[in-house]
């Protein structure tokens, strides 16, 4: 079967579709080589624009062959030649490109001989295809019968000539130059498609085939390009957002191959049952119709493995937008806008595949004198700040997903310093609220605590008076107690709270003054558990409960009495105590069990102001309760807070 027969249906179909898809790579492709610069851009365009062409001329010919153009016409042939011409100038971009990444002298040496043997050989081919298809047949019919100037003959010579400069190159050019799996898989693609073009032209031209079987010869002679097309876009992934291109052109092959088996369905086995079928038509249509649903669901869920392939296993990249998404959510345990910043900076050299000094957050005035640079605002409490992207060098331009993504980066960011801005606000609305109200109590606190004081110096006072006539050494005894108890005092004035062996130490200060007082009558007795020694609890707070118990239960009692005071840890509580067995409560200041904030003690001021103090420091989760103890005698306790 001669390679210039018309094709079967199917197989122009698969032709058509193979095309399609390598001109639409490939022009996706050259955009993006010819924006990426370096120093290899030319020699990279030139070899996408042979594929490109090559693509194109097969997409012409199968367009004029569904316009009944004879295949054997003239402009068939030269529609051909254009593709051959292309491949055949293909090996020079490739030897060219290989050759510059050359390490070692001799192998530059090989390198120029294949640059010259690619570029002659091609230039030889192009000019036999030209003067072949485009020559007047009345000018150049003793020519068209040399072997030379047969199409067929040349366009299958262009296949194995690439194959052979391929596989040359690539055993004297390119050890040393493959450092990752990458550029092994790409190298192993583009020779892999052209060893398919060669053997598959071979058995076209050379050997007689079973129909079926020569059908999809054919689709492979011209379709393995594609092989090609993907193995140069891997090999030139080093250009920046090559991942881009390779994910929207994985999707392009996929959604092709995907078209492609819905259109041999539709016109195979769904239009070969219709026939049997009493409305074949709208079989057909409906058969066409769930291949069609089925080929978009494959698609959406292959789409994204594809891209998943693309990123992580070829490129080594994360998703950009899982890499935006994990960033957003990062921002949030981030409270330092320094920190925000350089995160931000960070991740954006990742997404551009930059340099960390290629990009940038600046002000405004850094941006003047500047005018060849992206920025993207980040905006925030009415300030910006830009992330600026100078476009000099070989970065001419960013591509529109790039610009994007940028954008997107900078919008998290600004919304992260926005809240920043606000927590810093709060904070310091928060501190300054708490400075005040901390001054409120301690206000309070010492106005509470001037209450106590003047008290107890009074009736102390009134005491050594009453003693110096009668008994001088008490009086003695009882003054050098009195300034020990005031030292106490005025050391404590503005400590809001003490720990319970200080305060101990100090009640038991109090108490042999009040023992010169009362002599024999009174004993002392203190129960205090060791794990809560140094627990802080408000200054002076006890020694109006003793007060109190001497006062009004001591007293006015004959004989001996005794006060016991405790202080211990019961669920979460510090209960501190002062007990007596005097002669008890009066009826009227029972209240038993009754609650701090109900509570009514009296007018006693030292009462009072022990209810006030805590209030004021704890609220309701203090507690003041007096009762009557059977048998005689009283029991006041505090109920605070362990954790205060």
């Amino acid at each position: 079967m001669g390679a210039l027969d018309q094709p079967s249906t199917a197989g122009l179909i698969g032709q058509t579709y193979g095309f399609a898809v390598g001109t639409a790579l490939a022009t996706l492709l050259m955009v993006l080589v010819w924006r990426s610069g370096g120093a290899d851009r030319r020699s990279r365009f030139l070899f996408v624009a042979c594929i490109l062409i090559a693509d194109l001329s097969g997409l012409a010919k199968n367009v004029a062959l569904v316009l009944y153009v004879s295949p054997k016409s003239p402009l068939a042939g030269q529609i051909r030649s254009i593709g051959f011409i292309a491949a055949a100038m293909l090996p020079l971009s490739i030897m060219t490109i290989w050759r510059n990444n050359a390490v070692l002298g001799v192998r530059r040496l090989i390198g120029n001989a294949l640059v010259i043997y690619s570029a002659s050989s091609g230039f030889l081919i192009a000019a036999c295809l030209a003067v072949g298809s485009w020559t007047p047949s009345y000018l150049s019919s003793d020519l068209m019968s040399g072997v030379l100037l047969n199409q067929d003959f040349v366009g299958n010579l262009t296949i194995y000539n690439g194959l052979l400069l391929i596989l040359v190159g690539a055993i004297f050019l390119l050890p040393g130059t493959l450092d990752n799996l990458t550029d092994r898989i790409a190298i192993s693609l583009m020779i892999s498609g052209l060893f398919l073009s060669s053997v598959s032209a071979a058995l076209d031209a050379y050997v007689s085939l079973p129909l079926a079987l020569a059908h999809i010869i054919r689709i492979a002679r011209f379709q393995s390009i594609v092989l090609v097309v993907i193995g140069s876009l891997f090999y030139f992934s080093r250009f920046r957002a090559a991942d881009i291109f390779a994910k929207q052109a994985m999707r392009l092959l996929l959604g092709s191959i995907l078209a492609m088996v819905m259109a041999f369905g539709t016109l195979g086995p769904i239009a070969s049952m219709s026939h049997v079928t009493a409305s074949p038509r709208a079989v057909t249509l409906l058969g066409a119709a769930m291949i069609a649903g089925c080929a978009m669901l494959l698609y959406v869920r292959l789409g994204r493995w594809t891209d998943l392939l693309v990123e992580r296993g070829i490129f080594g990249k994360r998703d950009t937008q899982l890499a935006i998404r994990e960033f957003s959510d990062h921002l949030g345990v981030l409270e330092s806008k320094a920190i925000v910043l350089s995160t931000t900076q960070a991740l954006a050299v990742e997404v551009l595949g930059m340099k960390s000094d290629e990009v940038s957050v600046r002000d405004i005035d850094r941006l003047d004198g500047e005018p060849n640079c992206v920025s993207l605002p980040i905006l925030h409490q009415g300030d910006t700040l830009y992330l600026a992207v100078p476009l000099t060098g070989n970065r001419r331009i960013l591509l529109t997903a790039e610009v994007e993504s940028l954008r997107e980066i900078a919008l998290h960011a600004g919304r992260r310093l926005d809240e920043l801005d606000r927590e810093e606000e709060r904070m310091a609305s928060l501190r300054l609220e708490s400075r005040l109200s901390r001054q409120l109590v301690e206000a309070e606190l010492r106005a509470l605590r001037a209450q106590i004081n003047p008290h107890f110096l009074f009736n102390s006072l009134n005491t050594i008076a009453a003693l110096i006539p009668q008994e001088p050494e008490k009086a003695e005894k009882f003054t050098v107690r009195l300034a020990k108890v005031f030292r106490y005092v005025l050391l404590h004035a503005d400590r809001p709270l003490s720990a319970i062996d200080e305060e101990m130490d100090f009640l038991r200060t109090y108490l042999e003054i009040e023992q010169i007082r009362f002599g024999e009558r009174l004993l002392v007795e203190f129960d205090v558990e060791r794990a809560i020694a140094h627990t802080a609890v408000p200054s002076l707070i006890l020694q109006p409960l003793v007060e109190n118990a001497i006062k009004h239960g001591i007293a006015p009692k004959v004989g001996t009495s005794r006060i016991l005071v405790q202080a211990k840890r019961r669920n979460g509580l510090i209960l501190l105590s002062v007990e007596d067995d005097g002669i008890g409560l009066f009826a009227s200041k029972n209240q038993l069990g009754r609650s701090l904030a109900s509570a009514d003690f009296g007018a006693g001021v030292g009462l009072q102001n022990v209810r006030e103090r805590l209030q004021t420091m704890y609220g309701a989760a203090a507690n003041l309760s007096l009762i009557n103890i059977q048998g005689g005698g009283s029991r006041a306790t505090l109920e605070i807070p362990a954790g205060e």
